[in-house]
């Protein structure tokens, strides 16, 4: 694929193999970090791609699985060796295909010296073998539409049990909505909704509007995650020119630092509103703020972001800049230069002090490092 700015990437429409080429390539070594940081030692880790792609490419280009290995070895003898300890597992719907994709990974010139071979979902003695390294309660790192078959479906829904498990979902709503149009009381789908779901069927049922039928449903999803102890991320991205999605991303995790470096890597692919907060999305429109005052009705503005920090303020009190950035940003638009604004415009209302994070003295330039001070009441 032709290398394009961030910023350019979604001018053009694209496909969920471009898509998980350009971001779920870039994010698996920053995803290791952060796993590495929080879980060490680390002696396995397992990588579960269910979205494959085909094995068909253009001269000279490799498939999209054998990218992710390609991605994981490059990682060998470094900082972060993710070669050293993650298990690739791949899922094929079409056994053909994955001859084909096992095929073709097996001519890779670095093949011989991964550590860990790739291994396919398609067998049931493969299968086995990872629901057994599943039971061991490993990190693992999933990639996968969970709306595109049946198989991802269940990975998805069994992974959502495992303590340590990560998610990248790469799905367009039909996909979600015809799941659930498919869906009976007695589905998977609807245990992992609960009440939840009787009460989607029904909004469906009296709602027209296919746009907060969308709304929703994204909505739905997420809260039943949450509701598990699983944050959320999403990143929308609109068909160009219109104001209809094509796709949604996904991050799902427990990690707070996992979430905010996958917000800091979308950054400069999203747009932005006029206060400076990203929108986490491409192609959005964006509502003109004419007025200071229209900042209060949007779900995330910088007067909101203050006001939150304000309302919180015993919940972040005497933390360092950076640590309230990292608790505070997860599920929400807000971005570090957000925060820096924000608490800037504290510190020019008298609401706040900062303190050196080491001494404990004041001192009067903002930085990450700092340690903030709430003054009772915000006052001044």
């Amino acid at each position: 694929m032709a290398q394009t700015e961030p910023k350019d990437f979604f001018k053009q429409r694209r496909s969920a193999p471009e898509i998980k080429e350009e971001i779920f390539l870039k994010f698996l070594p920053v995803w290791a970090e952060t796993l590495f940081a929080t879980q060490s030692p680390l002696e396995k880790v397992l990588l579960v791609d269910a979205s494959t792609g085909t094995a068909e490419t253009a001269e000279g280009e490799m498939p999209g699985a054998a990218k992710v290995l390609k991605t994981i070895f490059g990682t060998a003898g470094g900082r972060y060796d993710l070669d050293k300890v993650m298990q690739p597992y791949f899922y094929e719907a079409s056994k053909s295909q994955a001859a084909l994709l096992a095929q073709a990974m097996e001519e890779l010139y670095f093949y011989p010296d991964l550590q860990h071979k790739p291994v396919f979902l398609n067998t049931k003695e493969n299968l086995e073998a990872f629901q057994e390294e599943l039971a061991q309660n490993v990190p693992a790192f999933y990639f996968l539409d969970p709306f595109g078959n049946k198989f991802s479906q269940e990975l998805w829904l069994q992974g959502v049990g495992q303590e340590k498990t990560d998610f990248m979902m790469l799905f367009e709503y039909k996909r979600l909505a015809a799941a659930l149009g498919k869906s009976d009381d007695q589905s998977s789908l609807a245990s992992f909704l609960g009440e939840r779901f009787s009460r989607l069927k029904a909004y469906f049922a009296k709602t027209s509007s296919a746009a907060k039928k969308e709304t929703f449903a994204l909505k739905t999803f997420e809260e039943a995650l949450q509701e598990k102890g699983l944050q959320t991320s999403r990143f929308r991205i609109n068909v160009p020119g219109k104001d209809q999605s094509s796709h949604y991303l996904l991050f799902v995790s427990r990690s707070y630092l996992a979430h905010t470096r996958f917000k800091e890597l979308l950054l400069p692919y999203s747009d932005v509103q006029e206060d400076g907060v990203p929108m986490l999305g491409a192609n959005l429109k964006a509502v003109r703020l004419l007025v200071p005052e229209y900042s209060k009705y949007l779900e995330f503005s910088l007067v909101n972001l203050v006001e939150d920090l304000l309302q919180n303020a015993a919940e972040y009190n005497s933390m360092v800049l950076d640590k309230i950035y990292e608790k505070h940003n997860v599920g929400k638009n807000y971005c570090k230069a957000n925060y820096q604004t924000a608490f800037e415009k504290l510190k020019e209302q008298g609401k706040i002090t900062l303190l050196n994070p080491k001494t404990g003295q004041v001192v009067y330039k903002l930085t990450s490092a700092c340690r903030i001070k709430f003054k009772p009441n915000g006052s001044v």
